[in-house]
This record gives structure tokens, sequence and C-alpha cells, in this order.
């Protein structure tokens, strides 16, 4: 965690970087915004760190959700815990959020594998046909302000209830769809190029090319 104290500079950000060696994974809580990964705004030394990914040609990972949840009301949750890398391609990487409840900051995960990454859906608990009305009424039906809460024991068991109810009248308001396919972790170009169509019209361009290329060349046999 790089404290929000401290002024950091460029010079200061380039200096740990090359501690790390040509190859590196470094994650942390930044403290430090840049539209550029995300954040809401772009701050000074979020401005600064920013400079030093750019010109070495470094990479982000990040869930691209809120990482930080202020306890103050006045303040906004906000992005500010990710990695940086060099050396290793995103396509073999894949960055988890884990939602417990440690602290005002959400742990984030990466998985650095030998092969191409493939993505399951995320399990989602609503969809655009979810009844609300039907969510609301179970809700309603099952929360109960009976319980105790004056341990953390209570507050463990009172929140894993409270999580299972929202979990279930999601479900009950929610009609089952065909579940989503797998996605590879291939950049958007490389999809693009390997789509089925694009193969076919690039197949009979190079079938085309290359009769072309043989009936020049039985040409010039010929005269010679």
């Amino acid at each position: 965690m790089l404290p929000a104290r401290h002024n950091l500079r460029t010079e200061h950000f380039e200096e740990f970087f090359q501690t790390l060696g040509p190859c590196f994974l470094a994650g942390a809580d930044f403290n430090s915004k840049n539209t550029l990964w995300r954040s809401r705004l772009t701050t000074t030394k979020g401005r600064e760190l920013a400079k030093v990914i750019q010109a070495q040609n470094y990479s982000y990972l990040l869930t691209g959700s809120p990482t930080y949840w202020p306890t103050v009301a006045n303040k906004i949750p906000d992005l500010l815990d990710f990695f940086i890398t060099n050396g290793i391609s995103a396509t073999y990487a894949d960055v988890q959020a884990t939602y417990d409840l440690t602290s005002y900051h959400t742990p984030i995960i990466v998985t650095i594998s030998t092969t191409i990454v493939v993505r399951q859906p995320a399990l989602r608990l609503h969809t655009s046909y979810t009844n609300w009305a039907l969510y609301k009424s179970v809700v309603r039906d099952n929360v109960t302000t009976a319980m105790k809460i004056k341990t953390c024991e209570d507050i463990e068991i009172a929140t894993t209830n409270f999580i299972g109810i929202l979990q279930q009248a999601a479900q009950a308001a929610t009609p089952t769809r065909h579940p989503l396919s797998p996605t590879s972790n291939l950049p958007y170009e490389i999809k693009r190029l390997v789509a089925p169509h694009v193969k076919r019209r690039a197949r009979s361009k190079w079938q085309t090319t290359l009769l072309q290329t043989t009936d020049v060349y039985s040409i010039t046999q010929a005269t010679n």
C-alpha cells in the first residue's frame, strides 16, 4: 500500500519498478487515481504513475469495479487496487475480486496461467427479466428484526442469513435462462481475425493469390 500522504513523483515510481527486474507483477493499493485505469477522476499521483506506465509500456490488470469503500458518507467508492505488470501477457491472466468482509478495500487476486485463460460467465442473481415485485415480497416475508446483534459472531450469523434471503429472493423472482458460453481471454483483434467468416474470406484470398502467382510463374517459364 502506498500511503496517501506521500507525494510520489514519476522518478519515485520508476525507481521502485526498476528494483523488480525486467519481468514483474506488482499489486497494491497504489492510492493513485487515473481514468486510464477506470478511476472516477485523475489525481496528481495518478498522473505521475500513468507517465511511467506509458513510457515503459507496462500493462495493468484490474477488475474494473471499485475496490475502495470509504466509511465517510461524503466520499465515493473508487478503484485504487490493481496490478502493474511487465513481461506478462494479459491473455494468460485472470483477475477476480473477493468480497470478504475484511476491510474497506476489496481484495483482488490475479491468477497467471500457462495457457490462454478461458473466462467462465459470471453468475448473476438477477437479469432484465427479474420480477422485482416478487423479489421485494420474498425479502419482506423472510427478514426478521428479532435477531440480537451484540457480538462479532452475531454479526456474522446475521450477515450470512441476510445474504441467504437475498439469494433466495433473486432465485425465486428470476426465470431460468440458458447459461452464457465461456469466453477466451484473447484480445479483440485476434478474436476478430479468427472469426469463421473472416477465416473463410482470408482462405479464399490466399487461394486466389496463390493461383495468380502460379499462373504468372507458368507464363514466365513458357516464355523462357
